[in-house]
């Protein structure tokens, strides 16, 4: 019985191609060998592939360097920080008040509140037994122009009931909403969102 050549023989066959004629001849004959010479050659492309498409180190710095600027989930501080408050500058009904008309308000009323670079104009309507509130975004004179935003008007429990979104001139509006006390997010493209935390919908 003939031996099989040894794994000596056969890594120098394969890898260092390197091997007696002897071994070679027995390759030829022994299907067994042939076999074994067929694994190692492709467990050693395997092993060149594998050196070939592992980066180098400056490759892997300019990969590490591309996904510094891939920007990350803000935290809640920054969002937070992201989010400006607008106050009540102005409201119709006192006006109202203030001038002894006592009806005046009880159907229609404006009110204006401001954040550092825009101004949210309101007008409540009744409207049935909804509400018609429709709104103007007012970007501030170093603003430029207005941007796309998305408002919401959002109940106890954080829970967004009403979403709308502005027009090119920073218009919007809804319709059929309740009365009752709302937190208002007036959510930006480019600029920090707008809150109105107590908007009162009367």
């Amino acid at each position: 019985m003939t031996a099989h050549l040894t794994l000596d023989e056969l890594y120098s066959l394969v890898l260092d191609d390197a091997a007696p004629s002897a071994a070679a001849a027995h390759l030829a004959t022994c299907a067994a060998c042939r076999a074994e010479a067929d694994g190692l050659r492709q467990l050693a492309n395997d092993l060149a592939i594998a050196q070939a498409s592992t980066p180098s180190a400056d490759a892997l710095s300019r990969y590490q360097s591309l996904f510094t600027h891939v920007q990350q989930q803000p935290s809640l501080l920054r969002r937070m920080a992201a989010q400006m408050r607008a106050v009540l500058a102005w409201d119709s009904r006192q006006q109202v008040a203030l001038q002894g008309v006592r009806s005046g308000a009880a159907t229609a009323y404006r009110q204006l509140y401001t954040a550092d670079d825009v101004e949210v104009e309101l007008m409540v309507e009744r409207s049935g037994r909804g509400r018609r509130v429709e709104g103007d975004l007012i970007a501030d004179e170093t603003g430029g122009r207005n941007e796309a935003a998305l408002v919401e008007l959002i109940a106890a429990g954080d829970r967004p009931l009403y979403a709308t979104e502005t027009d090119p001139n920073g218009l919007f509006r809804f319709d059929g909403i309740a009365p009752g006390t709302y937190r208002m997010v007036v959510t930006r493209t480019e600029s920090a969102a707008i809150e109105i935390e107590a908007l009162e919908i009367a």
